[in-house]
């Protein structure tokens, strides 16, 4: 397991999730260099922090990962809150997937979420988006 795989495994979660109800999103994602999609566009930023790496039993240290996941959902002003409210339930239903029992663990990390907070609902004066934060705390082993 590394710490790449665990990353992968979250980031697949919700994007499979947020193309099934919009493909027009465009994911950006913390790790990855990129540019701001522009004022018409519908987005997502998913950060994911760790702050553990290993578990010490008895003995030899165990990989065990936990953090953070952010999802910052952006939602063009004018188009209505049903539009960050459809996003914002499509990450969640996203990180909670890997939750269920018929998972596919494609990353051999057994990614968990714990509660999720959120969608909270943000308006900046001075951005042309709404702002949706979600998040949540994770665990992954090998």
């Amino acid at each position: 397991m590394t710490l790449v795989n665990t990353r992968a495994a979250f980031e697949k979660a919700v994007t499979d999730a947020v193309v099934d109800v919009d493909p027009t999103v465009e994911m950006v994602y913390d790790n990855m260099v990129y540019k701001t999609p522009g004022k018409t566009k519908k987005y997502i930023v998913m950060s994911i922090d760790f702050a553990q790496s290993t578990l010490q039993n008895q003995g030899a240290a165990s990989n065990f990962y936990s953090g953070v996941v952010l999802c910052n959902i952006y939602v063009p002003k004018g188009k209505g809150s049903s539009i960050l409210s459809a996003l914002g339930k499509a990450v969640i239903d996203g990180l909670i997937s890997v939750n269920a029992a018929n998972y596919n663990d494609k990353f051999s990390c057994s990614p968990r979420v714990a509660d999720i907070s959120g969608p909270a609902p943000i308006e900046l004066d001075d951005s042309s988006h709404f702002l949706g934060l979600i998040s949540c705390q994770f665990t992954a082993n090998a």
